[in-house]
């Protein structure tokens, strides 16, 4: 079962926004990869009111999100791109600058993440046993011209343990659990807002299923769960509030081709806490992406590739664009 590109609180901007870096600097921070983190990295919120967003980043799973490969040594390298040119309020409206004025604002990344997983044979209460890593490489670039905001940062990013997945199958369904983690391996410097880091750990259990629709189970629904539970950030007094995440698909295999929507859901459900908020903390941020997918595998070359293309909307604030997937599939 299978990380959130969230940019600099465009609320901060209003008191003082961040200092551009000089070439020489950002240089040094981006190839000395320097920069903070936050895996797989590509569910972009840029958050209105300086408020924390979640850690897991939507676009790595579509169609069978619910199902996990056979028994074996599978290599995922994920390429997301992300691109978005809006920023929303608490109420869904474009947010403006303090004059009234749009704002002129772009955030692009892209991440390259690495995923490792293993199936095995273990056997536990009749499920499949499997655990998986995913360590993402990640540029990132924000713009806000009302602001003076123009930064950059190529960084790794947050690594993702998900030690613990168990799978059940049945003729027409499979059914899964786990339990995962985002690990704050990088620094994090508000005053840069294109750094990607979270500085502060996750943890999340994982509920996943797939339907399908006939015996041969070539027509499929399936969705995959995460609900996040976050630590205090290190260096401020500040926990973030819970997450839940929901990928889906919806798709029909014609031998080893599988065409479909997909699209996923993102919701804060409890509020930030912590002596150091200095916003609304009321304020819950959303956001949800649709759009198709296209899964083939090329059995006389031995791997396959995942394409998936969403359109966020109703995002709440949160920045709001689109996601676009490549996933290289290599099983051993």
């Amino acid at each position: 079962m299978n990380q959130s590109i969230d940019f600099y609180p465009a609320h901060k901007t209003v008191k003082g926004a961040p200092r551009r870096r000089s070439p020489g600097a950002r240089a040094n921070r981006r190839f000395g990869l320097r920069g903070p983190v936050a895996l797989l990295l590509v569910a972009c919120g840029l958050p209105v009111t300086a408020q924390e967003t979640n850690h897991y980043p939507n676009g790595t799973s579509g169609i069978l999100a619910g199902s996990v490969p056979g028994p074996g040594l599978y290599y995922l390298m994920y390429n997301l791109l992300y691109d978005a040119d809006r920023l929303k309020n608490s109420a869904g409206h474009a947010a403006l600058a303090p004059d009234g004025n749009s704002l002129d604002f772009r955030a692009k990344a892209f991440a390259n993440v690495h995923r490792l997983i293993h199936v095995t044979r273990l056997k536990f209460l009749g499920a499949e046993f499997s655990w998986n890593v995913a360590v993402p490489l990640v540029y990132r670039s924000v713009r806000i011209n009302n602001f003076g905001i123009d930064d950059s940062d190529f960084a790794l990013g947050d690594v993702n343990l998900e030690p613990l997945v168990l799978e059940w199958r049945g003729p027409q369904w499979d059914f899964g659990i786990g339990y995962g983690l985002f690990a704050p391996t990088g620094d994090r410097d508000d005053q840069y807002p294109a750094e990607p880091g979270k500085d502060f750990w996750t943890h999340y259990p994982i509920v996943a299923g797939t339907w399908f629709f006939d015996q041969k189970r070539t027509w499929s629904a399936s969705f995959l769960s995460r609900y996040e539970f976050h630590g205090k950030r290190e260096d401020v007094d500040i926990t973030p509030g819970r997450d839940i995440s929901v990928e889906w698909g919806v798709g029909k295999s014609f031998g080893t081709l599988t065409v479909g929507v997909s699209g996923y859901a993102q919701w804060q459900v409890t509020s930030d806490t912590g002596a150091d908020i200095s916003y609304d903390a009321s304020v819950h941020d959303r956001v949800f992406g649709i759009g198709p997918e296209v899964q083939y595998f090329f059995p006389e070359h031995g791997f396959g590739f995942q394409l998936r293309h969403w359109r966020e909307f109703g995002a709440r604030d949160r920045s709001e664009g689109s996601i676009t997937t490549l996933t290289l599939v290599k099983p051993f």
